[in-house]
């Protein structure tokens, strides 16, 4: 992350690659950086970096997470724009995400809901047209 990031998140993972392949295909975020134990991505000024649980050792949870191996991303949920819901939602499907809610129309946006690695949910939408033109989104 920058000093000039309008918004960065820090995620703890157990596969680093896995997540950022994840979120790059899902989410249309893009990989400015990928080591063993870091990731560094981005979408329209917002930062999400990727950290391995051994980067932080002094994190109250680090052993609790080491130890029970339970999912860092309860309790998360990521809300992403994307161009196109359906094709997004199929992407994170056919990468191993687990369906939630499958694409669903409601005010105005197109909206689905799918667990990627480590248990983030992600919330994937895109605004809709709803004037009934012929313009309107599929």
């Amino acid at each position: 992350m920058s000093h000039d990031d309008a918004l960065g998140l820090i995620l703890w993972t157990t596969d680093i690659q896995g997540l950022a392949r994840f979120l790059e295909s899902a989410a249309g975020l893009a990989v400015e950086a990928l080591h063993p134990g870091y990731a560094l991505l981005r979408l329209d000024g917002a930062s999400i970096v990727l950290h391995a649980d051994e980067a932080y050792r002094g994190h109250p949870w680090y052993d609790a997470l080491r130890r029970e191996g339970v999912a860092r991303g309860i309790g998360a949920e990521l809300r992403f724009r994307v161009s196109d819901v359906r094709a997004s939602y199929a992407e994170a499907s056919r990468r191993g995400g687990l369906p939630i809610q499958a694409p669903y129309d409601q005010d105005g946006i197109r909206e689905c809901q799918v667990m990627g690695p480590d248990g983030y949910v992600l919330s994937l939408w895109q605004p809709i047209d709803t004037s009934g033109s012929s313009t309107a989104a599929n």
